[in-house]
């Protein structure tokens, strides 16, 4: 391996390789694009095993070839073998499926093959980000050259595969160019970053938006923004087009890929199992999303329990055909796109929406005909028309409409739900264990954090475990919610309780108080509050004495020194925070995320069992 390596460095030069098999420059399937990441299979099952699910798909991410620095493992002759019998098969019946073997850049095995000084070390030691996998150092030129060389050869060489998908990878300046350069600078490249980055169309057909969907559910991605870098992907990324996004259910939202790697396989097929119906809502939204631009969706388990599971429903046989024109955003703030065979309509917004329609269409995920639909926040509908007779009587009602009525009110919008909000236009929105997923004014999310981050080593992230119910006082000047549990890693264990108190002039408090209950060894324990960028760029912020005017694009990192007390100010609001632990103001744009991050850090390193902790955070919002 060491003498393969040392030849591979031999020359840096970026040469062509065999062809396609077939040109995938003609690929245009139909819509519903459907695709999977990470299971299809392609290099364990056979072709009567996985025929009926691989002849539906049109793009896979991985799940026949996929590399970690393991490249002469002496199973992938046979793994080989099996996904050519199969690749052949599949692209008979299935010409325009895109396969894209995956490369992992960032980690590898425990393979004494690497040479030593390739690890990625911390404090003398190789350290994991995955279970079962270490950190590769990737400043290291030799690291880049040795993954651009054996792409080259191991998948580009082969005409079977049609391109490459990096995993855990960004648009960098060096690996990503040089891989486009291959086949006559026609190769498809894709990766997987954080968040749909907004750099990176003239190399790139494609990128995975892993999960990005839910952090908008969650309320930590804001969804015209999330929408607007998925349709620039769209419309500029090199041809043929090969993003896409995947979502989960959130019943699986806290799954830790450390836990599952614990499970039997019988465990986990139980969860999965539970997992595929569980939650229709977030598989509608995030495909009528992905129908607004030219993407593929999937649809699985989630990252910490099952990627790539072969799950199949109604709404992916909807014969839409091509789309008429782009996506429109309408008055209301719901986006549609027309096709040749329907409607589509998302609703991203913050309220359920009722849409009149100049037609009868059916709902192709349920029973209902007509011309007026209910579609709740984060959901969306593909409507077919029809001459079927109408459904009676009218749809569901809103359950929330964007203006409150009283001074202040406590609604629970659905089982782990929980709204609260001012008639002057605050509202938040809370998990059943505390955590704030939504902070809005007048129904746009102006700031989205306020519940801490706690990572134990090496970044293995505590999660809300026997949450009790909240309770709730209301007056007519406040609503208070006390919220109680446990955050829990593996076998470590914090206690807390979380008082928010909402007052009718749109102050909010949050007071938090914790115990270790067991030895805790604290890579990070951020409390935060994130602003989007699109929203407060080119505003100010002042913090002791200190006035900046918050950048339009990137240039420093570190805008404001930690302290005590922060004035954010934007065209929407004036925000003045008062913090019990000193907060920072940074650009993350640094790290592919659009917002202007304001953030503590009260403990980290060894922490006794029985140590504990309070935080407060005050914050007043005045509309502008």
């Amino acid at each position: 391996m060491r003498a393969m390596i040392a030849l591979s460095l031999v020359s840096f030069a970026v040469a062509t390789s065999p062809g396609w098999a077939r040109d995938p420059a003609a690929v245009n399937p139909p819509f519903p694009r459907i695709g999977t990441c990470y299971g299809a299979g392609l290099g364990w099952k056979s072709w009567d095993q996985g025929k009926e699910w691989w002849s539906k798909l049109g793009l896979i991410y991985g799940g026949c070839y996929d590399l970690h620095y393991d490249w002469e493992n002496p199973r992938w002759e046979k793994t080989l073998a099996k996904v050519a019998v199969n690749l052949a098969k599949l692209h008979e019946v299935n010409p325009d499926c895109l396969v894209l073997p995956y490369v992992d850049v960032v980690e590898g095995p425990d393979n004494p093959n690497l040479p030593k000084e390739w690890w990625d070390l911390r404090n003398g030691e190789r350290w994991s980000g995955w279970p079962g996998f270490f950190r590769i150092k990737t400043s290291l030129p030799e690291v880049l050259q040795f993954n651009l060389d054996k792409t080259r050869e191991e998948i580009f060489g082969r005409s079977m595969f049609d391109g490459v998908f990096y995993d855990c990878w960004g648009p960098d300046e060096w690996l990503v160019p040089h891989t486009a350069a291959l086949r006559d600078g026609k190769a498809i490249v894709t990766l997987n970053d954080w968040n749909l980055p907004t750099k990176g169309f003239a190399d790139l057909n494609g990128c995975l938006a892993e999960d990005e969907i839910n952090r908008v559910v969650d309320g930590k991605v804001d969804f015209e923004d999330f929408l607007g870098r998925y349709l620039r992907w769209s419309r500029e990324s090199r041809r043929p087009g090969a993003t896409m996004l995947v979502c989960h259910p959130r019943v699986n939202r806290d799954e830790d890929p450390w836990a599952n790697a614990k499970r039997t396989r019988e465990e986990r097929a139980v969860l999965i199992e539970q997992a595929r119906l569980s939650d229709p809502q977030m598989l509608r939204f995030g495909l009528t999303t992905t129908l607004m631009g030219d993407g593929y969706f999937a649809y699985d388990g989630g990252n910490g329990l099952s990627r790539g599971n072969w799950w199949w429903y109604p709404e992916f046989d909807a014969p839409l055909g091509y789309p008429k024109g782009p996506a429109q955003r309408r008055d209301d703030g719901l986006w549609q796109r027309e096709y040749d065979g329907g409607l589509v309509l998302v609703n991203g917004t913050s309220y359920d929406a009722v849409v009149d329609l100049p037609a009868r269409f059916r709902d192709v995920s349920g029973p209902r005909v007509g011309t007026r639909f209910t579609i709740p926040l984060y959901d969306g509908r593909i409507l077919l028309p029809t001459t079927e007779p109408a459904t009676v009587g009218d749809d569901v009602a809103p359950r929330l409409t964007r203006e409150s009525t009283k001074p202040v009110e406590a609604v629970r919008l659905d089982e782990d739900l929980f709204v609260a909000r001012t008639q002057a236009g605050l509202e938040l929105r809370f998990r059943n264990s505390g955590e704030l997923s939504n902070i809005l004014l007048h129904g746009e999310a102006v700031m989205t954090g306020g519940w801490p981050a706690i990572h134990e080593q090496p970044m293995r992230r505590y999660v809300a475990k026997d949450s009790t119910e909240p309770k709730v006082t209301l007056s007519p000047e406040q609503v208070v919610l006390v919220f109680g549990g446990q955050l829990v890693e593996s076998d470590r264990h914090i206690s807390y309780t979380e008082t928010a108190t909402l007052k009718s002039d749109n102050r909010l408090t949050l007071q938090y108080a914790f115990k270790a209950e067991d030895d805790l060894d604290i890579r990070l324990w951020r409390h935060y509050l994130s602003f989007p960028t699109r929203l407060h760029a080119g505003g100010e912020a002042t913090a002791d004495g200190k006035r900046i005017v918050l950048p339009e694009t990137l240039g420093e990192t570190e805008l404001l020194p930690a302290a005590k007390e922060l004035t954010i100010t934007s065209p929407q609001a004036q925000i003045a925070i008062t913090s019990s632990v000193p907060l920072a103001l940074v650009d993350r744009r640094k790290w592919n995320t659009p917002e202007y991050l304001l953030a503590g850090y009260p403990l980290n390193g060894k922490v006794p069992a029985g140590t504990t902790l309070t935080v407060e955070l005050t914050i007043q919002v005045t509309a502008r």
